[in-house]
């Protein structure tokens, strides 16, 4: 801090300022303290700079309690977010869950073969068994953390996509979807498993919503490195964006571009917001009538 407290000192002398600083110095034993300094400079009767007058002290316990007290302030806001994210997912994705939960259940008792009351006692199985593990993983996005990277782990993004399609069989079927998956299934990032879930599902049921009446629908997930990224790939032929006129609000709140009688404007605006929190980003391709491709970019781990 040797060059700006110099510099201050010299505007003071010339009479620029006066001379109200901080700065910091290393103790003996290594550790380091802050220094606040205030100064009145004395003149002649031309005005030249004949003495300063005034006094240092040591403020570092001050500095230390505005250091925790902005620490708190920040876990605080923190958590607030942790409290927004968990409620907009607890509205938006659990309708995921209770959809196919009440499809499978429709066709469970109207189904009159055994066999096929088997499998889908199976699925509703799995399907609570995912509801569940959805569940566990929003009660981690409320949990008090003091530092961000505390809720990042290591995700495999494979698995990810492949629980997320289970949890939506029913509805993918319904749709006559072809899902084209080329992830390595060794392959990890750094993230949040519940933003994940959400992310995914987002995605997966924005095609599903917005696919077109005049073909079956298809997806595409592919993931590559990009520097310390993996880029992930989402692909499908649906109605697609025109991004003329809403490209510059795609990922707002509350906006739609389809007349569908489920579109809320708020998926996209969660998805950006979980990725951003994670370190990543977004991008967005799309073709009136052709579909749309969603590029994220999350952060890599490297093996």
């Amino acid at each position: 801090d040797i060059k700006s407290a110099q510099e201050e000192l010299d505007l003071a002398i010339k009479g620029e300022i006066e001379f109200n600083t901080e700065f910091r110095v290393v103790w003996p034993n290594d550790d380091v303290r802050y220094i606040k300094a205030i100064g009145h400079v004395i003149r002649d009767s031309k005005g030249n700079a004949v003495k300063m007058i005034g006094a240092n002290w040591d403020f570092s316990k001050d500095k230390k309690a505005e250091k925790k007290l902005k620490d708190l302030l920040d876990i605080t806001s923190e958590q607030n977010n942790s409290l927004t994210n968990f409620a907009h997912i607890v509205s938006h994705n659990l309708r995921s869950h209770s959809s196919n939960l009440s499809m499978l259940t429709g066709f469970f008792s109207e189904e009159k073969d055994k066999a096929e009351k088997d499998r889908l006692i199976k699925m509703l199985c799995e399907a609570s068994e995912s509801l569940d593990e959805t569940v566990q993983h929003l009660t981690e996005v409320v949990q008090v953390k003091t530092e961000a990277i505390d809720k990042m782990r290591p995700v495999n993004l494979h698995e990810t996509i492949l629980g997320v399609k289970k949890n939506l069989a029913v509805l993918l079927k319904e749709k006559d979807t072809t899902c084209k998956i080329d992830v390595s299934k060794n392959l990890q990032i750094n993230a949040i498993p519940a933003y994940m879930d959400s992310i995914l599902l987002n995605l997966f049921t924005n095609s599903l919503k917005y696919s077109s009446p005049k073909r079956p629908l298809i997806i595409k997930i592919s993931a590559t490195r990009k520097g310390p990224y993996i880029k992930v790939n989402f692909c499908d032929n649906g109605l697609g964006i025109d991004l003329d006129r809403h490209g510059d609000k795609i990922f707002g709140m509350y906006k739609t571009f389809h007349k569908h009688e489920d579109a809320k404007g708020i998926g996209l605006f969660i998805t950006k917001n979980q990725i951003e929190s994670m370190n990543g980003k977004i991008e967005v391709d799309s073709q009136i009538d052709k579909g749309a491709t969603f590029r994220l970019f999350l952060e890599a781990i490297d093996n």
